[in-house]
């Protein structure tokens, strides 16, 4: 089953550092997009094109790729001793807006954002401002909850909901709208500190302010590649943890290379509710669903293995 493949020129521009392109990246979209807590292992084939291998099975000749390999064109195959539960697809399909009775929540969420944060977390602007939101209102409470707990374990999850400050940051509304459609992520370092990676083609050369195109040189730097340390502010509501980051993060990555084998999965993709549910308040978004207890955000497939295309031809 192939879940995600691409260019090898376009990989590469997600998974640099420094000068060679290094396999880490690989290991870590694998994990997250079938076991993001586990112990599963990443193959490469050592021998022939990724054409010749492209419908054979593994045989002993391949070797497990680790962190600080050397990233090659090829086919990368996650194999795991356990079922696979695999991440559910998130899609941005219409631009939806706040239900009277969620307004309140919202504007507690901003509030506390505001807090936390002191402004755009890139930017440091004060205004305009989006509490955007790393995990969708959409998916609803419940939703939220297992994101939190598939991807950054039990403990985290605890009093989870749509509207808690642990899955949103404040942001510059340029580039919140990046975020908010997966054109945009942060892509986890090390402790809370993160880069930004730009996943729109169209506008490769976007500034961390959310335009399209980056004209006014030194005073608007690259989104891609921007680096940023987080931290509280102020108040007692702590920052999303990286594995939030991480779901979101998987989203903008299958928003651009996820196959349609994995999309065409029955039941991958997040309910979303059909209908507006209210007229615009303050710019908010309701992205609300209560119908995860009929498709619930994880739906549990056996798998035999996760491959991954990443050849010079093949896109």
């Amino acid at each position: 089953l192939y879940l995600i493949e691409g260019a090898f020129s376009d990989i590469v521009r997600y998974a640099s550092a420094a000068v060679d392109p290094r396999a880490d990246w690989i290991i870590k979209i694998a994990h997250l997009l079938c076991e993001p807590l586990g112990s599963g292992r990443v193959f490469t084939h050592t021998t022939g094109t990724p054409e010749d291998w492209y419908t054979s099975d593994r045989t002993p000749s391949w070797r497990e790729v680790v962190p600080g390999d050397l990233l090659l064109p090829g086919i990368y195959q996650f194999e795991t001793t356990h079922p696979i539960g695999l991440s559910k697809i998130s899609e941005r399909q219409s631009h939806s807006v706040t239900a009277s009775e969620s307004v309140s929540n919202s504007s507690t969420f901003r509030t506390q954002l505001n807090e936390r944060d002191g402004g755009c977390v890139l930017t440091r602007q004060l205004f305009p401002l989006a509490a955007s939101h790393l995990i969708p209102m959409r998916i609803g409470s419940d939703g939220a909850r297992e994101t939190v707990e598939r991807f950054a374990g039990v403990a985290e999850a605890t009093g989870i909901n749509q509207f808690d400050p642990r899955v949103g940051i404040m942001l510059f509304k340029g580039v919140d709208h990046w975020i908010d459609v997966y054109d945009a992520a942060f892509y986890h370092i090390a402790n809370d500190t993160y880069t930004l990676h730009n996943f729109n083609p169209n506008f490769p050369g976007a500034s961390v302010f959310g335009t399209g195109t980056n004209t006014l040189g030194s005073n608007m730097p690259p989104l891609h590649g921007f680096q940023v340390a987080l931290s509280v502010r102020a108040g007692v509501h702590p920052l999303p943890p990286p594995g939030v980051f991480n779901w979101h993060y998987l989203q903008c990555v299958i928003k651009r290379f996820g196959t349609l084998q994995y999309r065409n999965i029955p039941d991958i993709i997040f309910f979303v509710y059909p209908f507006r549910t209210a007229s615009e308040s303050d710019g908010l978004n309701d992205e609300d669903s209560d119908d995860l207890d009929r498709n619930p955000p994880y739906p549990s497939y056996r798998v035999d293995r996760y491959l991954h295309q990443v050849s010079e031809s093949h896109q």
